[in-house]
């Protein structure tokens, strides 16, 4: 997906290869021409001891204690390694300490000595030569090197926009929802895990908006769409969560909710200045109603 950063300002990108945990990497920030505007230095996520943390005690898994926890951050994801041969990316939900909480458990099984490292990627756009041209799908090109000696390529899309997008849900929307419809569910709940719904939630809002043709950032005011993102949450729940009111037939309230999500996106576009251009001024054309009435005397 493209994200947004703001024109004129210095932003960070970030990416997360796969495969392997990064040695090192390197980058090419393209505009939309394809022209290349510079090569930022990539900086490979650092955790623990030289790179690396040592799992210890195992509580269950998704709990269990490092080592050294130096770097490691709940909403981020890490390369673990075990000792019995195979790896994964995890995602971390809470740091308590040395202890360590996962968001869902690997595919494997968590054992004392298996190892963490790093897996996040970031670079920093420049003001003066990156983020100085307003426009869409400018680009980082990531040329990955991991530690299986494999080289692999990846892309991220850069909008470089007057003023991002908020997103439509946030954390603290997602942990009450559930409190109150699902309060059983919401206790055993850790923080990452409402941040990250959070996160999918808001993305739903930016992919519907994207492919009617309206650009999150080019819309006038983005209050409106409050009712959307908690559409977009109740969605969420459903279909990663399987939480579903009682009484309801699961496939039937997920297309009711789909169908209600795009019906206020619609609301919301509609009597609200889309700014198609980009140029800040509000033009014909670019508020348009939901619908018209005409009426006729007789």
């Amino acid at each position: 997906m493209a994200i947004e950063v703001t024109e004129d300002t210095a932003a960070t990108v970030t990416a997360y290869p796969d495969g392997a945990a990064p040695v090192s990497a390197t980058a090419t920030f393209y505009n939309s021409k394809g022209d290349e505007q510079s090569t930022p230095t990539v900086t490979v996520d650092a955790i623990g001891s030289a790179g690396t943390s040592t799992v210890g005690a195992v509580t269950s898994q998704t709990e269990f204690a490092v080592d050294n926890a130096t770097g490691i951050e709940a909403g981020r994801r890490y390369w673990l390694t075990s000792a019995a041969g195979w790896q994964a990316a995890v995602s971390v939900s809470e740091v308590s300490g040395l202890n360590i909480t996962l968001e869902h458990a690997p595919p494997g099984t968590i054992a004392t000595g298996d190892t963490l490292k790093g897996l996040l990627l970031s670079v920093t756009l420049s003001a003066t030569t990156d983020t100085n041209d307003r426009g869409l799908n400018h680009r980082v090109e990531w040329v990955v090197t991991g530690s299986d000696s494999v080289v692999r390529r990846y892309r991220t899309i850069v909008d470089v926009v007057k003023t991002p997008w908020p997103d439509s849900v946030s954390a603290d929307d997602a942990a009450r929802y559930l409190a109150m419809a699902f309060p059983g569910y919401a206790t055993g709940l850790d923080a990452g895990h409402f941040f990250e719904l959070a996160r999918r939630s808001s993305q739903r809002v930016r992919n519907i908006l994207r492919s009617d043709g309206n650009y999150p950032h080019m819309v006038g005011d983005r209050d409106v769409f409050e009712s959307a993102g908690l559409a977009a949450l109740r969605l969420e729940c459903a279909t990663a969560d399987a939480l579903i009111p009682a009484g309801y037939e699961p496939t039937q309230y997920i297309s009711d909710q789909e169908e209600t999500l795009r019906r206020l996106i619609a609301e919301a576009v509609a009597n609200n200045w889309i700014d198609r251009d980009d140029d800040g001024a509000v033009e014909p054309g670019e508020v348009s109603p939901m619908f018209t009435i005409r009426v006729v005397r007789s």
